[in-house]
């Protein structure tokens, strides 16, 4: 009798679900009372006609002088958001996932789309946080949602505190460089499109076309804190651009995955997420008590 053999992929999988099932349980005795509300957010002080955001909540029990916006990964929010969301609720923030805004998809070839999708991003940010007077406030963005967290930290002043996870600059080469399918595709279309002969001609087009590039909109980020976690064998958004954001940044809090993009976001919530929390809560800790 040949003697069983349990594939690695298999039992790696089965580690995950109990570790996903065990966080659930811890995750749901701890958060009793921060209940996920959905709502939509609609015009305000981006003074755009129709324009809506549509927001995961979780506000704490006792009223939060802390907020923490997490914007998720390309594919919208997952269990991992949520798990997050919670456990910052039950750690004092109040919590607001943005799920989805208007124009926030878009099937385009032109160059432009990328800085139409950044702005109604940093729109989708200030209408979010028109409704809260909070002191602090706090970003938590995932690879898209990391670039993304990028951005804005360069572009609203009223972030206090970023961590990206496995997030890096500059955005128009990682457009260029990742082997994500969408990318890679959306590469070959523009080559034919345009003409271009190589990535470098792609790049130079690009950077023409998008101006929200983090490292040359630095004035904001004096007084910020920063975080990474960086994954050391990512081709999707390349470990050198997140070095680059790393180094821009000159983080408080830094993390090293020895993992590529996927498995380097799913480690950072199984093994890191209590550091996660402690980089906010003491950079909250710092801002209020500076009052």
């Amino acid at each position: 009798m040949r003697p069983l053999s349990i594939s690695p992929l298999l039992v790696s999988s089965l580690l995950i679900s109990l570790s996903l099932a065990i966080n659930a349980c811890a995750t749901a005795a701890l958060a009793e009372d921060c209940i996920a509300t959905e709502l939509t957010v609609a015009k305000g002080a981006t003074g755009a006609e129709n324009f809506q955001v549509k927001v995961t909540g979780y506000t704490h029990a006792v009223s939060s002088m802390r907020i923490l916006l997490i914007l998720p990964p390309t594919g919208g929010t997952n269990y991992i958001d949520r798990s997050y969301a919670k456990r910052f609720c039950k750690s004092g923030f109040d919590v607001s996932i943005l799920n989805e805004w208007t124009g926030d998809t878009g099937t385009s070839t032109d160059l432009e789309i990328h800085q139409g999708f950044y702005s109604r991003m940093l729109n989708a940010v200030d209408l979010v946080l028109s409704r809260s007077k909070a002191p602090f406030v706090g970003m938590l963005g995932t690879s898209l949602g990391g670039l993304y967290a990028a951005v804005a930290a360069a572009k609203i002043e009223r972030l206090d505190a970023v961590f990206a996870i496995t997030a890096g600059v500059p955005i128009t080469k990682i457009i260029v460089t990742s082997d994500q399918k969408a990318m890679r595709e959306l590469s070959t279309t523009r080559k034919e499109r345009f003409g271009f002969q190589d990535d470098e001609a792609y790049l130079g087009a690009l950077e023409k076309a998008f101006q929200l590039e983090p490292m040359e909109q630095t004035p904001k980020l004096l007084t910020k804190d920063f975080g990474v976690s960086i994954a050391d064998e990512d081709t999707t958004v390349p470990t050198a651009s997140q070095v680059q954001l790393r180094d821009f940044w000159k983080p408080r809090k830094e993390i090293h995955l020895p993992n590529g993009h996927f498995w380097a976001i799913v480690n950072t919530w199984l093994h890191h997420d209590d550091e996660i929390v402690g980089f906010f809560t003491e950079s909250s800790s710092r801002k209020l008590n500076s009052k």
